[in-house]
Formats: C-alpha cells, structure tokens, sequence
C-alpha cells in the first residue's frame, strides 16, 4: 500500500513538472516570437523613416525650381509674350521619382501588423497621397508644341494649360511636404529617434 502510494505521489509529481515545463517552453516560444515581431516592426520604421526622408529631400529639392517655372508661366498668362518654344521650358520640367519600397516590404513580410494602429493609418495615407501625387504628375502634364506650329491664340492656351498644371504641381508638392513630416514625426515617436529636421524651403514662404 505504500509502494503504491508512493508511486502515485511520484507520478503526481513528475506529471506536474512535465506540465510545468510544456508551459514554461510554451511561454519562451510565445516570448521569443514576440521579441521577434516587435524587432520585425522595430527594424521596418527604421527603413520607412529612411525612405520618407529620401523622398521628403527629392520633393525639396525640386519644389524651388518647380515655383520658379511656375511664376514665369504666370507672368506669361498676364501679359502674353510673342510665340516662343514653349515646349523648352516644360521639358526642363522633372517630377520627382518617389520610392515605395518600405511599404511594399512592410506588406509583404507583415511588419504592418505588429506596428501600432495610429503609425500604420499614417503610413498608409502618406502612400496613398504620394501615388495620387505620382499620378496625377504624369497623366495630367499637357501635350505642348513647337512655338513654329501655334497661333497665337493656341499659344495663350498652352501657356494656361503649363501654368495650371506647375501650379497644381507645386500644391501637391508643398501638401506632400507636409504629410510627410508629420509622418516621420509619428514614426520617430514610435521607433525612438527624433524626426530629421526639415530644411526650409519655399514652400515654407507660400
């Protein structure tokens, strides 16, 4: 009866100390995933804060050159000059070439997931504004002509047509400016760095 009950108690024993380290191996697997999620999210606003800054300094350094064409267009819609080769002007025209890569990586590996709620929202909406931007910067740009092939009259149109396409240019660049530093800023919060600070430009003037 006693070598029976001191089986019992022995079984007793070891079935709780294997239960025990099931439980134990459990919360270390469930610890070291998380580690690893939270590390995955760590490292992904580290690339995105890398990438917002890159386009943020491609938009700035065009922004000038663009409100500079913009203001020549202008002054053309107010007091019309003789036919020139407007086309000329337009060409020296580049929109920036923006990159996605941070998020296209984000959605594919799941980092966005294992991010807080409000840095995704963010992210998201500064993608999307920055497609719109790339979009709308390569369908709307118009078909200009040799100054040779316009009448005067089709000139003054074109003329308008490039001045409302370089202003629409310039808002969106100066919106995309803005969308991301707040970006970058929500971002630094959460991945612990402080937003590289912004270079005034002329955006800052209009």
């Amino acid at each position: 009866m006693v070598v029976k009950t001191e089986w019992l108690v022995r079984g007793a024993v070891e079935s709780v100390f294997v239960v025990g380290s099931i439980l134990l191996a459990l919360a270390v697997d469930e610890w070291a995933e998380n580690r690893d999620f939270a590390e995955l999210a760590d490292q992904s606003l580290g690339i995105f804060e890398q990438e917002l800054v890159q386009n943020r300094d491609r938009v700035e350094d065009g922004l000038p050159y663009h409100q500079g064409i913009r203001d020549i267009l202008g002054q053309m819609v107010a007091t019309p000059p003789p036919v020139i080769d407007l086309r000329r002007i337009m060409e020296g025209l580049e929109t920036p070439v923006l990159l996605n890569t941070a998020w296209e990586t984000a959605l594919a590996t799941g980092a966005l997931t294992h991010m807080d709620f409000d840095v995704v929202r963010a992210l998201s909406l500064t993608y999307s504004i920055q497609e719109g931007f790339t979009s709308r910067s390569r369908s709307d740009r118009p078909r200009i002509g040799t100054g040779e092939e316009m009448s005067p009259a089709d000139f003054t149109a074109q003329v308008q047509q490039a001045y409302d396409y370089v202003a629409a240019l310039t808002r969106d660049e100066a919106e995309l400016l803005t969308v991301y530093q707040q970006a970058l800023q929500l971002v630094g919060r959460y991945h612990g760095t402080a937003p590289p600070e912004r270079a005034e430009t002329a955006a800052d003037n209009n």
